[in-house]
């Protein structure tokens, strides 16, 4: 639902700054008409202010998206349970470098070991407690390439772990 939220939300800003746009397009051009191009001129700061910032907004998210999808591309979706986490010492804009060991769930329930380097809030460092689940994304044939699942399908995740627990009977 969240997913759902961020899009209507996106599509809100693009309509309301296409309206925008409009009407400043209608009243530069009926300045032209009425005291020529000297008196529309002014009205293209307002465009560009709008016109800048959504493209700017909207590039990224395409680029997020393809990044994403090429992660997918030959990837899993599963279930990793942290061994252990360990600052590196780096920020990335101000936030903290986390290495996560992980115990990765395979399609067939067997785990393997490997790890990931992330960036997180400084607010969920504490959260990176050992046993705990995060989704996952690993290579089918490379299973040391994880990445963190940034859209995990929550309900698939969470019956990758009420099947592990049951398994193991944690």
């Amino acid at each position: 639902m969240k997913k759902d939220k961020k899009y209507i939300s996106t599509i809100t800003i693009i309509i309301s700054a296409g309206i925008s746009i409009f009407i400043i397009a209608q009243t530069f051009l009926l300045r032209k008409e009425n005291g020529g191009i000297s008196a529309a001129l002014p009205l293209i700061i307002p465009a560009l202010v709008l016109l800048i910032p959504i493209t700017i907004v909207l590039i990224t998210m395409i680029f997020k998206e393809i990044k994403y999808k090429k992660i997918l591309d030959n990837g899993i979706k599963s279930v990793a349970f942290i061994k252990k986490a360990t600052e590196t010492g780096n920020y990335i804009k101000k936030q903290p470098e986390v290495k996560l060991e992980l115990d990765v769930l395979e399609e067939n329930g067997n785990k393997f070991a490997g790890e990931v380097t992330t960036v997180v809030h400084f607010a969920e460092v504490g959260l990176l407690k050992e046993g705990e689940p995060i989704p996952v994304i690993y290579k089918i044939n490379n299973k040391k390439e994880i990445s963190i699942d940034i859209k995990p399908d929550v309900k698939a995740l969470q019956d990758k772990i009420d099947r592990y627990k049951t398994q193991d009977n944690i």
